[in-house]
């Protein structure tokens, strides 16, 4: 008879913006720029094989100014990057920070699943999203690296990314992160970290 042991499974949610120059915008943030972290426990068969769903297990707001002479090429691009640490870490797997025994495989990256929502549906990715290829370093993106400006402030259509921010603009650059993990009985029981660093960064 297989026994159901406990795999604890913490998200690490980290923002953070590009060091590169801004030449055609004079600010590009990300609000919080803090960490947050997000931590599942799977201790019941219920919880293997239906999962887990965290809706707004992070906010992502987003602001971009113009420069005090507007520029037209002043637009930006969005993303989430996965990180499990590397360090010897196998590529497709989380970090395994605790085993509790077993001979299956450690959880994989491709096993969570996202969806990035606003009022406006601004992200190309606002369904349920795996990273493409499930591994270190893969990205899903929110808002496409299309240069120059695709769509304005204020048209509430996908690939909004021109100037504007979470305060005149709340539907369109405020972005709210679900997460879900589905195991079911595949994996070895012990403690996990993913990172998910979301990356802001002015088209160039």
């Amino acid at each position: 008879m297989k026994t159901l042991q406990n795999i604890f499974v913490i998200i690490l949610l980290f923002v953070f913006n590009s060091l590169k120059a801004q030449p055609y915008c004079g600010l590009v943030e990300l609000v919080p720029n803090t960490s947050i972290n997000q931590l599942l426990t799977f201790n019941d068969f219920s919880d293997y094989l239906g999962g887990i769903t965290v809706n707004s297990a992070a906010k992502i707001r987003v602001r971009v100014q113009d420069l005090a002479i507007p520029d037209p090429l002043c637009s930006w691009n969005l993303s989430i990057i996965a990180d499990n640490g590397g360090g010897g870490v196998p590529v497709t797997e989380w970090e395994e920070l605790l085993s509790y025994g077993g001979s299956a495989t450690n959880p994989l990256i491709a096993l969570i699943k996202i969806r990035v929502r606003n009022s406006c549906a601004t992200s190309i990715n606002d369904n349920w999203q795996t990273f493409p290829l499930g591994v270190n370093t893969d990205k899903i993106v929110i808002i496409q690296n299309i240069f120059p400006i695709v769509n304005n402030a204020g048209s509430c259509v996908d690939n909004v990314n021109g100037p504007g921010d979470y305060l005149t603009n709340y539907d369109e650059y405020n972005f709210d992160i679900d997460i879900r993990v589905q195991p079911a009985l595949n994996y070895n029981p012990g403690l996990y970290q993913l990172n998910l660093r979301f990356h802001l960064e002015e088209n160039q």
